[in-house]
């Protein structure tokens, strides 16, 4: 019997080191897997950690890029403002002249014309009674017969001068306008340097 145990005790602890090694040894495929699996996770993790960084500082860069550009936009838009302002206000000063500036302004216009014959001068409302036709006879050109029309042209100062269906435009919206198309570059450089 004891030859028997003993066999039994052998074949038990050949079993039992048999279980153990394969324990071993499915201990260390698992440990194996989960740390390749833990890799390949902790992998996954930074790259989307690198991609979310990646794509938030992206879509910061994007608003700060877009509101730096509402705020030009806004800054430009404000600045025309200003200008629109200085243009209209010019206007409504050309307006309000009185009967002497009105008419050094008139007679530089005259002195610069190279009309002949004869022309018809029409004022604007707010110009109206700053020339007479005794003024335009001293102030015209030696070769110009100009006529001052009784009619008056509605809600602007200044004067259009006709000759032959030519009208030559000094009313002093047109004249701002001209001013602000060639001029408005260089005018707000000068405003806001």
């Amino acid at each position: 019997m004891d030859a028997i145990e003993k066999i039994v005790d052998q074949i038990l602890e050949k079993g039992t080191a048999e279980v153990t090694d394969l324990k071993k040894v499915e201990y260390k495929r698992i440990d194996e897997a989960y740390a390749e699996q833990e890799e390949v996770l902790l992998l996954q993790e930074h790259k989307l950690i690198e991609k979310n960084s990646d794509q938030t500082i992206k879509a910061f860069k994007q608003k700060q890029n877009r509101q730096q550009l509402e705020i030009k936009q806004a800054t430009l838009n404000q600045k025309q403002g200003y200008l629109e302002q200085l243009f209209l206000e010019a206007i409504k000063r050309m307006d309000r002249w009185n009967e002497d500036e009105f008419q050094v302004f008139t007679k530089q216009i005259l002195d610069q014309l190279t009309l002949t014959g004869q022309a018809q001068l029409q004022l604007g409302e707010y110009s109206k009674g700053k020339l007479t036709e005794q003024w335009l006879e001293n102030h015209k050109p030696n070769e110009l017969e100009l006529a001052l029309l009784p009619e008056f042209i509605p809600g602007v100062g200044g004067f259009l001068i006709a000759q032959n269906g030519i009208e030559y435009n000094f009313l002093f919206p047109s004249l701002v306008q001209e001013i602000k198309r060639a001029e408005s570059f260089s005018i707000a450089e000068m405003l806001f340097k």
